[in-house]
């Protein structure tokens, strides 16, 4: 699969590509995005409110997919959400990597990590997070190491992913506005959610360092992970609006021979 403008793929038949099929970029993070919720959503219904396995109130979400039948919801709905963010990922460093370039700041913008290396750090979160959640077992069959090193694993790299795009791509609005340019392919409203994300990341980090320095008791840590898996959720939707502004067609193609190009097809006779 290939990220692509509209533009491009229409044209691909002419460039001795045979588009096979494909769909609008933005909607791939909304859906990405609300399989996760939902399946977490399902995993804590099913748990807390119908079968009785966790406490009603504020049960964290690993607590809520251990029993049977949550596990299997919860493996199948998150893996596949994984999967879908990968490709989120790889079509994000496409994205921020074209804002960059276009704007004359791919490096200086680069505050933090270079974009397509911060999409590789966000797709590995997300194959750590398969890893972490195939292996949510009940009782004492559960693999706890194994499990909190996806499950953070995740999380540090989506944080320090997310946190390198916004910086990168928030750097080359800036220099083209202040160059009187008008930013192309990023979305005013997707940035302000990406950096209103970026403080509360900083926030919530802020406080599960302090809190427990602080002597504070209580389901501190299940709130958390509830309030970052939410962040991080809102944070990838909000490139369904970039994806939107950019135009970005992801569309699987082969090369087909035989086809004419375009720089052969228009020359004179």
């Amino acid at each position: 699969m290939a990220p692509a403008s509209r533009s491009t793929s229409a044209s691909a038949f002419a460039d001795g590509l045979v588009v096979l099929g494909g769909l609008k970029a933005e909607t791939v993070p909304i859906k990405a995005a609300i399989l996760a919720l939902g399946t977490i959503f399902t995993c804590y219904l099913t748990s807390s409110v119908l079968l009785g396995h966790t406490p009603l109130w504020l049960p964290d979400i690993t607590h809520c997919a251990r029993g049977s039948p949550e596990r299997y919801f919860f493996r199948i709905g998150m893996c596949t959400s994984c999967c879908m963010l990968v490709l989120v990922w790889v079509t994000t460093g496409v994205w921020a990597d074209r804002v960059c370039k276009e704007h004359g700041t791919r490096g200086s913008c680069c505050k933090a990590l270079p974009n397509d290396k911060s999409a590789l750090t966000g797709a590995v979160g997300c194959l750590l997070l398969i890893m972490g959640s195939c292996c949510i077992e009940p009782g004492d069959m559960m693999p706890w190491t194994f499990h909190t090193i996806g499950a953070t694993g995740f999380f540090l790299c989506q944080v320090f992913a997310m946190c390198s795009v916004t910086s990168n791509v928030s750097s080359a609005a800036r220099a083209a506005e202040e160059s009187g340019l008008v930013v192309h392919g990023v979305s005013p409203m997707g940035l302000v959610i990406k950096k209103w994300c970026v403080k509360a990341f900083y926030a919530l980090l802020a406080l599960e360092a302090i809190l427990p320095i602080c002597g504070v008791k209580g389901p501190t840590g299940a709130v958390l992970e509830w309030l970052l898996t939410a962040n991080v959720m809102v944070w990838v939707v909000s490139l369904s609006y970039d994806f939107s502004a950019a135009q970005l067609y992801a569309a699987y193609v082969e090369p087909q021979q035989g086809l004419p190009s375009t720089k052969t097809s228009n020359a004179p006779k």
